[in-house]
């Protein structure tokens, strides 16, 4: 059908050498519960050899189809000439190899009229391969489990895929369009451009379709094998994207981790691990199995695009160590390290040739991407205590080594009064004085909230008074800027993350209990308990391990 006034939507499909798949996608818009003829479909053909364009002209149609003939210029050109073509102020993109459902275009639709800043990202169910193979079904179920969590979790730019996508073409305009330089995740690429620019990446669970692209399991593979080299040089171009592209290579079991570096430094073969899961018994034995095949192949891929030094800070990263309080005596407990023990570990740090760095140099090695020291370790201690400066500051200076102490600040001047069941209950804490002059000595301080409540468990108002407050009350102490945050006993969540992240903090402390690379989230970086109890033995392991 021509075109005739102007559309609320325009369909934009690239196309090559896919005559039969793009005729089906065509035949399921047409059956949409929104008017077909109220909106357009621009159809950008990639320079395709087959007969598409001659079945193009004998279609018969309620469409407002348009075809924009080019040469072979690549996906990412035609989305984009599809994009200068739209006539609509929204832009549905859609693969040829997807059927969308009646719902689609009206769905994508209503919920940009609710919200005209979203980046839309419709609902794909992948459909299995036709032919023999236990991984195309695993991979099938993973996408499904994907988008399943997208139901109860807000969308990020990670999410954004252009098989079934939509947001505003002043948008899509704005942010450059698709990067044509760009060899593969082209799409999460503009889901961060666009969230950059104040997009929000938003599910849609009714502009639902069906993905059927039967790629067979070796092809799967190969796009794993791509999805890990292209994160590599994504991460590259835009360090803001690399906490999320290569910060999960330490996530998983001890044993899975040290069995992935094994196969990782054996150069192993993923394709044998593929034929080894046929005999895996159960679907939930071989979804464990499948999701350890495409780590390992993804991970194998990014090795391949980085030198040693680059594969071993994204992967080993470095220990930043979390203390409490500190006793001159032999009081040894939890929370309590005895002031012995603690020169202990720094000396023998010394002796293994470890530097002690502020964690300042780490926070700008996460900001820029620069290179951390070999046997670089970050020093922090939590809470406040007035032990913190007549013991572990002594030892400090005596040594000439760097600590960010955390202060709980409405706090200062008084005591614990937040572990009932501790030893630390009651302990006293630093006064407003004493941090100052301890400042005025060297000792670099972050905010650990007002009150010490755990945020996860704490109401939006005060959560948020929890977080900026305490930076207020620091920065007005000090006179200067704070930039550290430490989560009370280490709890986190998305809330807590998006009040430290919006009170200006330029990196948050968690617990959790690994080494830190320099691909981390900021406001959501790993420490490693060390406790009043362990051995010499137990704190080298801790170290290592």
């Amino acid at each position: 059908m021509p075109p005739t006034a102007k559309p609320d939507a325009s369909v934009l499909i690239p196309t090559h050498n896919r005559r039969d798949l793009l005729l089906r996608l065509l035949d399921s818009l047409a059956k949409q519960t929104h008017d077909p003829g109220s909106f357009e479909v621009v159809i950008a053909d990639d320079g395709s050899t087959d007969d598409t364009a001659e079945a193009l002209k004998r279609l018969e149609t309620p469409l407002q189809a348009r075809v924009l003939t080019l040469g072979s210029v690549g996906q990412s050109a035609a989305r984009n000439a599809a994009i200068e073509a739209s006539r609509a102020p929204l832009c549905i993109l859609l693969d040829d190899d997807v059927i969308a459902s009646p719902e689609l275009v009206a769905a994508h639709l209503a919920a940009h009229r609710e919200n005209g800043r979203i980046a839309g990202i419709g609902a794909l169910a992948q459909l299995p391969y036709a032919g023999r193979g236990w991984y195309a079904q695993a991979f099938a179920r993973g996408w499904a489990r994907h988008y399943a969590r997208l139901e109860h979790e807000p969308a990020r730019w990670p999410d954004c895929y252009g098989g079934n996508f939509s947001a505003s073409r002043e948008a899509l305009l704005e942010v450059g369009g698709f990067a044509t330089d760009v060899p593969t995740s082209k799409d999460i690429e503009i889901g961060f451009r666009l969230e950059e620019h104040g997009y929000q990446p938003t599910f849609i669970p009714r502009a639902a379709a069906v993905h059927d692209d039967q790629k067979p399991p070796d092809r799967l593979l190969a796009d794993v094998v791509r999805q890990g080299a292209g994160y590599v040089g994504l991460a590259k171009r835009f360090p803001k994207m690399a906490p999320t592209l290569l910060g999960s290579f330490r996530l998983g079991s001890p044993r899975e981790l040290a069995l992935r570096r094994l196969l990782i430094a054996l150069r192993f073969p993923p394709r044998v691990l593929v034929a080894i899961g046929a005999i895996v018994p159960s679907n939930r034995g071989q979804d464990l199995w499948y999701e350890f095949v495409r780590k390992l192949t993804f991970w194998r891929a990014a090795r391949g695009q980085m030198s040693r030094r680059e594969w071993s800070q994204i992967t080993r990263g470095l220990p930043i160590l979390m203390y409490h309080a500190f006793s001159a005596k032999r009081e040894r407990e939890r929370y309590i390290m005895p002031s012995r023990s603690f020169v202990r570990q720094l000396r023998l740090l010394r002796a293994l040739r470890y530097e002690v760095v502020p964690l300042e140099e780490f926070v700008d090695a996460l900001r820029t991407g620069r290179r951390l020291r070999r046997r670089a370790v970050v020093l922090t201690i939590d809470d406040g205590y007035e032990d913190n400066v007549s013991v572990a500051q002594r030892a400090l200076r005596e040594l000439g080594l760097p600590a960010t102490l955390f202060l709980v600040t409405q706090r200062l001047g008084a005591d614990n009064d937040w572990s009932k069941q501790s030893a630390v209950a009651g302990r006293p804490l630093l006064s407003c004085e004493q941090v100052k002059q301890a400042s005025a000595e060297g000792l670099e301080f972050g905010a650990h909230t007002r009150r010490h409540h755990p945020l996860p468990d704490t109401e939006d108002a005060v959560l948020q008074e929890e977080v900026s407050g305490s930076r207020e009350d620091l920065e007005a102490l000090l006179g200067k800027p704070v930039g550290a945050f430490a989560y009370p006993y280490g709890f986190v969540d998305g809330r807590a993350m998006t009040a430290v992240r919006g009170a200006g903090f330029d990196v948050a402390l968690s617990v959790d209990d690994r080494r830190a690379t320099i691909v981390e989230d900021p406001m959501r970086v790993p420490r490693i308990e060390i406790c009043g109890t362990d051995s010499p033995l137990r704190f080298l392991r801790k170290l290592w391990l």
